[in-house]
């Protein structure tokens, strides 16, 4: 493929975090819903507890964590493939307008997370999703950051982005 520029990679980027972090939300008020009548109505040996208690800590402590590594790896594929893209400063102005894409693109992103995280419903999850929060509720300005780094790395990278060493 012959492809110039991947700041696309960063709408991308915006968007799957959010939809994950908005399922996290979800996934965290909803589990220990369930878990618990459960626990109390049909917890009737240790190993159903230990089964019940396994999902309900699978949802509260190891998906959030999951979030962050894939935002960590969704980041770090972005600035690989700026990297290893060749580029020409021609096509400074089209990143920086597709920049300006994700941005505008992040701001109903957070908006929506942020009236899902003050509903009464989910607040208490989203208070105990503390750092998710507030990437998202910062999205517009994390986004921001991550394409200035994308572009940076993008344009001002030496040799034009060579991906032989010969």
């Amino acid at each position: 493929m012959n492809k110039r520029g991947d700041l696309t990679g960063v709408i991308f980027l915006v968007v799957s975090i959010t939809i994950f972090a908005i399922f996290l939300l979800i996934v965290g008020y909803i589990v220990p819903q369930i878990t618990n009548p459960l626990v109390e109505k049909i917890g009737i040996s240790e190993e159903i507890n230990n089964s019940l208690n396994a999902s309900k800590s699978i949802a509260e402590n190891t998906l959030p964590t999951l979030w962050f590594f894939v935002f960590g790896g969704l980041m770090l594929g972005l600035l690989a493939t700026s990297f290893f893209i060749r580029t020409h400063p021609i096509f400074v102005p089209i990143f920086i307008l597709l920049l300006g894409i994700a941005i505008v693109v992040a701001i109903p992103l957070s908006n929506a997370y942020e009236s899902l995280s003050e509903n009464a419903v989910l607040s208490g999850t989203a208070q105990e999703q503390g750092m998710i929060g507030f990437i998202l509720l910062n999205l517009p300005l994390t986004t921001f950051i991550i394409g200035i780094i994308a572009l940076v790395i993008t344009f001002a990278k030496p040799g034009g982005g060579q991906t032989s060493l010969g």
